[in-house]
Parts: C-alpha cells; structure tokens; sequence
C-alpha cells in the first residue's frame, strides 16, 4: 500500500555528512545525507529513544549521543549487540530540490 509523501526541508541545505531533523504529525524522522544520497529513518534510538538527529554521522553510521549505539543509516540496522534490531526507513525522493519522505501510517 502506497504511503504519504511529506515535504520535510530543502535539498540544497543538507550537505553531505549533514543530518536534519524532522517531526511529521509527532513522528521523529531524521535525514542523512551520505556523499549525496539521502536516508529517512526513525530519529528514535532504540535503546532508550535518544535523539538520532543530534548524533555523529560518519560515513553511512550514526551513533546515538545519549549511550553510543550505532546504526547504519541506509537499512537501519543496528551495528551493536543486539545487532537484531532496526530502525524504521522511509523512502525518500527530490523534486524541484525539495525533500520528500514517504510515510505509510499503517
């Protein structure tokens, strides 16, 4: 089923290596820019919920400021123990420099 797609910022202002972060309706979304490819995924930690959004992003890995957990923002995988668990991905996509994120709310 088709989500919604949400206009979250502007291309032009995410340089690469940049995060940014976005609510939509409550939902925390953060956004990676990795050598220019864009990547939507839950802003929430799944440790304790700390914000992805005001972590470090090196390459396509961001690590949570609160306690150092680290994901790969292109699957939202978890690269520590227990490496079972991911964060939410959203599609993302540009149009007219805008950002889009798709959201299925179901």
């Amino acid at each position: 089923m088709a989500g919604e797609w949400v206009k979250i910022g502007e291309a032009n202002e995410l340089a690469p290596g940049q995060l940014i972060y976005a609510a939509i309706e409550g939902l925390p979304v953060a956004v990676a820019n990795v050598d220019g490819s864009l990547y939507a995924f839950s802003d929430a930690c799944r440790h304790e919920g700390g914000p992805l959004s005001a972590g470090v992003l090196i390459g396509a890995t961001i690590t949570c400021p609160w306690h150092g957990w680290a994901y790969d923002v292109r699957t939202g995988k978890s690269l520590v123990p227990p490496v079972g668990l991911r964060l939410a991905t959203y599609p993302v996509r540009i149009c007219d420099d805008a950002i889009w994120i798709e959201i299925n709310w179901e």
